[in-house]
């Protein structure tokens, strides 16, 4: 069984959050290394091998849709992926190569990450829900050479490999039927590999993972982040996360996407205990989960927590004993955090990143005031600001701009990848210095906390009138009749646009005119007048991206036909 820690800590790793930003030096977390960072640099080796000295100390417990437990120690997670990086080398992949993974939340997963970061070839993965479509975009996008995936997935990688001509070698862990012939079986050559393997001694400014943007707004952009990322990640575990020794950490995030890294990488550079579970999200699942183990931290995304509060019966007799939960992808409403505090018995975090930023860059933490809606403060190290994307100036406190950031931190990407232009365009030079345009509306109020409004893309206009749809979805997720919501203009002869939402019903809740006039009088209540739906549709579901993100992009388009 997993051991406990005790529910509450006399002490926080952030005492007091101006203090921490007055006295931050990244060199403090270099510091933490084993080897001369970030000079000397290598993911691999200060994740995992570093903690290996203990053969008790267990990185990873992983769950299987089978419900059957696995813990792998730091011990055996060091010799596997040692093991997997003498495999890299037997095939002849070399120090920058791109390896790229399509699977499941396996320990071979996790053993195949830093196998390929201690090798000093590059890492990215693809989400499952793209077909194959998706995956040979991404590979032949930046040649990668190799290929880790699961006999389950292995018709939609033959299929994406058709356009994917750069990729010489899969490697397949058999999950029953046997792998190809032309594949490497991934256990069978791991078996027969060393374990004895030094991790290439990179510098911080070598290359170490790619990850793709989600393509919401266009074709999605490889962005390439170096060895240097850990630090950041290992910053904000510390601070936002407020990591502690016995902690065990479900991160839900998949390693498809970069916060799946983010969170599995950031907790191992501090030697602390990580949780997965194989199967997609359900909240009866989810609830047994946070029962049968002593999970003292929780971090997800609001869809996932949106969904607990509309089926928070199935937490009725669960034993919880979470110290923190997190999110992360989109904006936390209000009532959410509220909620969190009733039934799971700690303030939900809201954090804020970018696959650019490589990290959560705007969070709260534990030891802040909380300002619910809010995304926090800036980690410390970080300098962020609401700047004019016109002209690059600081804007003052209650207007809106873009979130910007200087580009000097440990985390931020170093490009996209073989896209120069598309890189030099995210930058606009101001009266005080180059800022970096995360492309997301914001304002910053008095007492420094930033408060999100949307996508530069997603504002409607409206009379004259900016509107920011989260707000008003914030809004709308407070009214009881309301599961989801997600707003976006339509157009209109005199008004230019108006409110228009998309609104998933509660459970046993019935559509009718009468809840639509109910909805609205609760937002002009709530809101200012102006910034009420005029227009209400009900839904059975609302279209989103692989991430859980709401496409609103979809359901403007609906609008325009």
């Amino acid at each position: 069984m997993v051991s406990s820690v005790e529910s509450m800590v006399a002490t926080h790793n952030m005492e007091g959050y101006e203090t921490e930003r007055a006295t931050f030096s990244w060199d403090d977390i270099y510091k933490e290394t084993d080897w001369d960072a970030p000079g000397e640099l290598n993911i691999g080796h200060e994740t995992v091998d570093r903690h290996a000295t203990d053969r008790e100390r267990v990185a990873l417990y992983q769950v299987g849709v089978d419900d059957e437990l696995t813990k792998t120690t730091f011990w055996e997670l060091s010799a596997r992926s040692s093991q997997f990086a003498n495999v890299l080398e037997e095939l002849g992949v070399e120090q920058g190569d791109r390896v790229f993974s399509y699977m499941p939340r396996i320990p071979e997963h996790y053993v195949a990450l830093i196998g390929t970061l201690k090798h000093g070839a590059v890492w990215g993965g693809v989400n499952e829900r793209f077909g194959p479509d998706g995956v040979s975009y991404r590979l032949n996008d930046c040649d990668a050479t190799v290929l880790v995936t699961t006999t389950d997935n292995r018709e939609t990688v033959g299929a994406a490999l058709e356009d994917a001509p750069s990729v010489e070698h899969v490697l397949t862990v058999d999950r029953g039927g046997g792998a190809p012939p032309q594949d490497t079986t991934f256990n069978t050559a791991l078996d027969a590999a060393s374990t004895e393997y030094d991790a290439v001694q990179t510098h911080g400014e070598d290359d170490a993972l790619l990850y793709y943007t989600s393509g919401t707004t266009g074709p999605a952009k490889g962005v390439l982040h170096k060895q240097r990322w850990i630090a950041g990640v290992a910053a904000t575990q510390k601070f936002a996360v407020d990591l502690q020794p016995g902690d065990l950490y479900w991160s839900t995030a998949d390693l498809g996407w970069l916060t799946g890294p983010i969170n599995t990488l950031g907790a191992w550079f501090w030697g602390a205990s990580l949780f997965t579970y194989e199967g997609e999200f359900d909240p009866e699942a989810w609830a047994g989960l946070l029962d049968d183990y002593p999970i003292t931290i929780l971090f997800s995304v609001p869809t996932a927590y949106r969904t607990l509060r509309e089926n928070e019966s199935v937490l009725a007799d669960v034993d919880i004993d979470l110290r923190h939960a997190l999110s992360i992808g989109e904006p936390l409403s209000g009532g959410v955090v509220e909620w969190g505090q009733q039934k799971l018995g700690v303030t939900i975090l809201d954090t804020y990143g970018q696959t650019e930023t490589g990290n959560m860059i705007i969070n709260n933490y534990p030891t802040m005031d909380l300002r619910p809606g809010s995304m926090g403060k800036p980690l410390p190290g970080i300098e962020a600001e609401i700047v004019d994307p016109e002209t690059g100036s600081v804007l003052d406190p209650g207007e809106t701009g873009e979130v910007a950031q200087r580009g000097d931190y440990p985390c931020f990407f170093a490009e996209y990848w073989e896209k120069p232009e598309k890189t030099e365009r995210c930058f606009i030079e101001g009266t005080e210095g180059e800022w970096y345009l995360s492309g997301d509306l914001a304002y910053k109020d008095e007492a420094g906390y930033f408060w999100f409004e949307g996508r530069a893309d997603d504002v409607i206009l409206s009379s004259g009138y900016r509107i920011g749809p989260f707000e008003v979805e914030s809004s709308l997720g407070e009214h009881e009749g309301v599961a989801e919501a997600a707003v976006v203009p339509k157009p209109h002869p005199e008004r230019g646009n108006v409110v228009k939402a998309h609104i998933v019903p509660s459970n046993d809740v019935t559509p009718s005119e009468d809840l639509k006039e109910d909805i609205k009088g609760h937002v002009k209540r709530t809101l200012a007048a102006h910034e009420y739906p005029r227009e209400i549709e009900f839904r059975n579901t609302l279209p989103k991206t692989v991430t859980g993100k709401i496409r609103r992009t979809e359901l403007r388009e609906e609008q325009q036909e």
